[in-house]
């Protein structure tokens, strides 16, 4: 709750700041064009129900920072965490003078500031004000900036908008400085400055601004207590907490002490364990994923935010988010990313690192490819390779299927990665069928550049194989091997020498439930494995 709450107030008071600051550019135009651009950039705000949920979301956002601030039991934090939460807590300190010099004195001194009384103020009467205000301007918006940024970094779509976004993080403070500068400059240059002045005190209760003046420091002092406040907390709490009895095992044999209350992300670099946390630790990237080994049982069931991002990488039972888990027990936990994983690194399937898993298994192979070789020229060759592998992924998709192996004019899917073997070898079979009907259609749309018929051969097959994240560190995808995996590619070459398009194990017919009486049974005998393959060769694909 406490994220989303940081999140929605965040983005809330991001989008004040980010119009206040395009309404500052106005001023390297002029003071009239600040004051056009402030009724329609900033009005909205003014209205009470503007005002309330701005108010609203300041405090919620300075309340959840303060609470969370106080409950870390850690503070190891990265660069950008640390510059995250000290500007975060002296924004108020910082702004505490505007606010009470704006809207507070227009609401309880009834003046009506417009730009240029309140520029002047800060530019000419008040230079160390001005000074302090351009600096919260910077503050602000870089606070603002790392947090969205931590929370659009784990969207899939924001490292293509990464760099526009960035450039736009840059240049809007600097021209809205620009702005407050040109106008500063503008109005110390006025003959009619102090006329400027007079009308924007004109109205207003004398008395009231001194109350106001003498409440600044009081506001001040409460702002600074506030600010101190989570860390004399925390060091009070760590001055009374019994000596950690909890530990984390990892699986080098490292035991790393739980603090009570902790996560097992915030021990682990306490103890200067290396952990992934792209996010921060507020369970959005999913890459502080761990698998738990031993005490999976005694842990409490992960709340809406941790199942929601372990429903979005279809997490396998036994694995959690390091930065979620609060151990009460001894817990033997293995990560399952390195870390220096990545964003991207997060939205990969989560629990597939190195399981022995029942899989069914397809291997699919284009018959005559060499002939297509001297027949057609390279380019043409790719052309017809690359519609016959969109055309193949699309129906593994479609199928529920993941592809797992590309082999140069074949490839290989895997089925029930995330279901029931038998609902995996059913998925398998459909996949095989939907592979079939669109090298047809392809035959038909690309009569013209194929010099005969493409044909394939498919084989099919269920049982154990090794499935996890394979190849290079950047350019891994989840695979498997094993024995059953050599075993489908036998059968796939099978189909040449029986003449069918389609041979199934006898495994894999019996997990999704076909009926063979109709079909011709064989064996072959697979090297590395005692007892014989039974399977079936299918020539008409539809008849299942």
């Amino acid at each position: 709750m406490s994220s989303k709450i940081r999140s929605i107030s965040g983005s809330i008071l991001m989008l004040f700041v980010a119009g206040h600051l395009i309404n500052h550019i106005f001023g390297l135009q002029s003071l009239e064009a600040m004051e056009a651009a402030h009724g329609v950039l900033m009005e909205i705000w003014r209205t009470p129900a503007g005002s309330l949920i701005l108010g609203v979301a300041f405090f919620s956002h300075y309340g959840v920072a303060l609470i969370t601030t106080y409950k870390r039991r850690t503070l190891a934090l990265t660069g950008w965490e640390w510059t995250q939460l000290a500007t975060g807590l002296i924004i108020p300190l910082l702004i505490a003078e505007h606010i009470l010099g704006t809207r507070v004195v227009e609401e309880v001194a009834r003046v009506k500031p417009d730009y240029a009384a309140v520029i002047g103020v800060l530019w000419v009467f008040q230079p160390t004000s001005g000074i302090i205000q351009a600096l919260a301007v910077i503050v602000v918006w870089t606070h603002g900036a790392i947090g969205l940024h931590f929370w659009l970094k784990t969207k899939s779509w924001y490292y293509d908008w990464y760099r526009p976004l960035r450039f736009t993080a840059i240049v809007l403070p600097v021209l809205s400085l620009s702005g407050f500068v040109a106008a500063g400059f503008a109005i110390a240059e006025d003959p009619n400055l102090r006329s400027y002045m007079e009308r924007a005190v004109s109205s207003a209760d004398t008395q009231a601004l001194l109350e106001i003046q003498g409440t600044l420091n009081t506001v001040l002092l409460i702002l600074l207590a506030a600010g101190i406040s989570p860390f004399a907390a925390r060091a009070v709490r760590s001055a009374v907490t019994r000596k950690p009895k909890v530990v984390l095992m990892l699986p080098d044999g490292t035991k790393v002490p739980n603090p009570e209350g902790a996560t097992a992300l915030e021990a682990l670099r306490a103890a200067g364990k290396p952990h992934a946390a792209v996010c921060g630790g507020r369970g959005r990237c999913t890459t502080c994923r761990v698998r738990v080994l031993q005490g999976a049982d005694l842990l409490e069931q992960p709340e809406q935010l941790e199942q929601a991002a372990l429903t979005r990488i279809k997490a396998l039972d036994g694995v959690r988010l390091a930065c979620q888990i609060r151990p009460k027990s001894n817990l033997g936990v293995s990560p399952l990313l390195p870390p220096t994983a990545s964003a991207r690194d997060g939205r990969k399937p989560g629990g597939l690192e190195g399981e022995e898993r029942q899989v069914s298994c397809l291997f699919i192979d284009i018959r005559g490819s060499t002939r297509l070789g001297e027949e057609k020229l390279p380019f043409d060759v790719l052309f017809i390779l690359n519609q016959f592998f969109s055309e193949m992924s699309q129906a593994i998709e479609e199928t529920g299927g993941h592809y797992a192996q590309f082999n140069g004019d074949g490839l290989m899917a895997l089925y029930g990665l995330h279901s029931e073997p038998a609902e995996g070898a059913k998925a398998a079979i459909n996949g095989a069928q939907a592979m079939l009907d669109r090298v047809e259609k392809l035959n038909q749309s690309l009569d013209t550049e194929l010099p005969f018929p493409m044909r394939v051969g498919i084989g099919l097959h269920m049982g154990e194989a090794i499935v996890g994240a394979m190849g290079p560190p950047k350019a891994q995808i989840t695979s498997a091997i094993g024995d059953n995996i050599n075993i489908t590619a036998r059968l796939e070459s099978l189909t040449k020498e029986y003449e069918a398009p389609l041979i199934i194990s006898e495994e894999l017919a019996q997990a999704a439930g076909i009926d063979a009486t109709a079909l011709t049974r064989a064996e072959v005998q697979v090297r590395g494995r005692e007892a014989p393959v039974a399977f079936y060769a299918v020539k008409d694909a539809a008849a299942l």
